[in-house]
């Protein structure tokens, strides 16, 4: 007993040793060894790979999520108790969510949300990359080579391929996540050779995978960064820095109310009678169809409710009482409650209002934003990893400037 006492003594002592910014550090890089773990894991969610994880395996890296998270926030020593009460607030509300509807992707979707507090949103995104970029292309290695299936599908007479994901438009969509998180680090450095060879990308895509939103979005990334390319060019010969206007910053923040306004309105209250309606519908997939039977089948609930989503995707097979809730904002609502879904809106204007000084990722986040009305992964980290980014750090170089003066300043003084 006396040796434990007199080891603990010993860390503890160690411990003490270690400056702020180093325990800091060590806290960011066990936050981000906890989510490439998970990303590892849940790609597997995503693509023909049928692994058998050992079992238990998923709650075990739910611990350790959860650890990490804990041991970050006891290490960051808070400036004011709001951030505290934010975070613990937006993590109560996945928690009763998840136990109302039982799914455990609300659990490290909020730790990993509040995990992500003080870190440079460039350092996740390229851990994202980083994981997701060489297991895509062994997925496409595998489709190509028959090691997994290669799902076709048909729409009239367009072949459509999955390339070793579960469905086309999740394909598209995770190269477009993809896409995105590579121009949010690039930003200006992004060269018009490589927009070049984005926009080449979504030719094969339309020809291959004739997956509509991720492909339009893909199309307005290409374009939002080379106008922003542009705009800083011709700023930078006269002298000046390139802001968005402040009527452009307030349309930018109104795309979430209006973005999830719009579809569950024109959902709710869809009359196939109507023909305008009823081409939009057509125009969407029969995503509003869709819609109007969730609202005929449930009631929203402040908790959420368990709803059974029956989908063709990860199987060619016809798929009888075909039923899923595409639009991300409806899916939500119904799926993970009112609660959720307020909270969610809340943590997207975080977003745009932390990054209106900085174009390139405020346009991808109000793309993101676009793009959810249509698609279903806006709460999906393991192909929007922008929804955890909501507590990061946006200040990256005004930060190292602080620092750079600092460090003048005190070499002056010296």
């Amino acid at each position: 007993m006396e040796k434990i006492i007199e080891i603990r003594n010993k860390v503890e002592m160690k411990w003490e040793s270690i400056s702020y910014e180093k325990k800091c550090d060590l806290s960011e890089k066990i936050f981000l060894c906890a989510l490439s773990v998970w990303i590892i894991y849940a790609f597997n969610w995503i693509t023909m790979f049928h692994i058998q994880w050992p079992e238990h395996l998923y709650f075990y890296i739910q611990v350790f999520v959860g650890m990490a998270v804990l041991f970050r926030y006891m290490v960051l020593i808070p400036k004011n108790i709001d951030s505290l009460i934010l975070a613990l607030i937006v993590l109560t509300v996945f928690v009763i969510s998840k136990d109302r509807n039982g799914t455990g992707l609300l659990l490290e979707t909020g730790l990993f949300i509040i995990g992500a507090r003080k870190i440079d949103y460039k350092k996740i995104l390229k851990v994202y990359l980083a994981i997701e970029v060489p297991l895509t292309l062994i997925t496409l290695m595998a489709a190509r080579l028959g090691i997994i299936e290669n799902l076709v599908y048909h729409r009239g007479e367009h072949v459509r391929m999955t390339f070793g994901f579960v469905y086309p438009t999740n394909f598209v969509s995770h190269l477009m996540f993809m896409i995105a998180a590579w121009i949010a680090i690039r930003e200006v450095k992004c060269t018009f050779l490589e927009l070049g060879v984005i926009s080449i990308l979504v030719v094969f895509l339309d020809k291959y995978c004739d997956a509509r939103c991720g492909e339009i979005c893909i199309i307005l990334i290409v374009l939002c960064t080379a106008y922003l390319k542009c705009r800083m060019y011709f700023a930078e010969k006269k002298g000046k820095k390139y802001k968005t206007s402040k009527l452009l910053n307030f349309l930018c923040l109104c795309v979430p109310f209006l973005g999830a306004g719009t579809m569950i309105l024109l959902s709710r209250f869809y009359d196939p009678t109507k023909s305008w309606m009823a081409k939009l519908d057509n125009i969407t997939s029969t995503r509003l169809a869709l819609g109007k039977k969730t609202f005929d089948l449930y009631d929203i609930k402040l908790w959420g409710q368990y709803i059974e989503l029956r989908s063709s995707g990860g199987t060619t097979d016809p798929v009888p009482d075909y039923f899923f809730i595409d639009c991300s904002y409806l899916n939500i609502l119904m799926r993970f409650g009112l609660a959720v879904f307020v909270i969610t809106i809340f943590l997207l204007c975080i977003m745009i209002i932390k990054s209106l000084k900085n174009p390139f990722l405020l346009a991808i986040i109000v793309i993101v934003c676009i793009h959810s009305m249509i698609e279903q992964h806006l709460f999906e980290l393991h192909y929007n990893i922008f929804f955890m980014l909501a507590f990061a750090n946006f200040n990256i170089q005004d930060n190292r400037k602080k620092m750079f003066i600092k460090n003048v300043s005190n070499n002056v003084l010296e």
